[in-house]
């Protein structure tokens, strides 16, 4: 993939499908990880994590990769160019402060768990970020010429990958987890258990803790 057609933001692109994968890998959920590990002084798990981020971003992670691998040596371009991959990243970022403000409005997140470092990554960064490389890989990729058994695996496994992480957020709003901790940005650290249950996902890390224990 010729990461001479793509904006700076994109780069990783141009390197390769392995480079690519590792960096949207990197991007989510490995930052995420780092993020919880370092800040949030916890690890990230089945028990408090949603699956679209254990399961669903990594594929996401595999779209990229086999974007770029379909694309190989061209410049994708119409609508898998540059400036569609722009307007992508900016309607993921738009999206991502509208869910924001909804969902500390509706009471699934409180503002201390919206404002956790993880949560802040996730929607200003992974969304614009990732929704950028994946439209100019995955749909570069397929679009990108080619009709043999390797061009099919590799659309299909883009498609695959993306219809999966749709699933698996559909799943994930269905049965709510803590996702993000209560954080205190004063002293750089979770605010001390036991945490109120005074939102959907806290309550839902409550009940879950005391099946637990019984």
């Amino acid at each position: 993939m010729n990461g001479g057609s793509l904006p700076w933001l994109a780069l990783p692109l141009g390197h390769g499908p392995w480079i690519a994968a590792a960096a949207a890998f990197a991007v989510t959920p490995g930052a995420l990880w780092l993020l919880a590990l370092v800040l949030e002084r916890r690890l990230m798990g089945p028990r408090t994590e949603f699956v679209a981020v254990l399961l669903g971003d990594p594929l996401l992670a595999v779209a990229v990769g086999l974007g770029v691998w379909r694309i190989g040596a061209g410049r994708p371009g119409g609508a898998a160019g540059p400036w569609w991959a722009l307007a992508s990243g900016a309607g993921w970022l738009c999206f991502g402060l509208v869910q924001w403000r909804g969902e500390q409005r509706a009471g699934y997140f409180t503002r201390q768990q919206a404002f956790a470092p993880t949560k802040v990554w996730h929607q200003l960064v992974v969304y614009p970020l990732l929704g950028s490389w994946l439209w100019a890989a995955g749909i570069g990729g397929l679009l990108a010429p080619g009709s043999g058994p390797g061009a099919v695996a590799g659309r299909v496994g883009i498609v695959a990958c993306v219809a999966v992480w749709a699933l698996v957020n559909v799943y994930d709003r269905r049965r709510p987890k803590l996702g993000h901790p209560p954080y205190d940005w004063r002293r750089l650290r979770p605010f001390p258990q036991p945490w109120p249950a005074s939102s959907l996902t806290l309550r839902a890390y409550r009940a879950a803790a005391g099946g637990r224990r019984t």
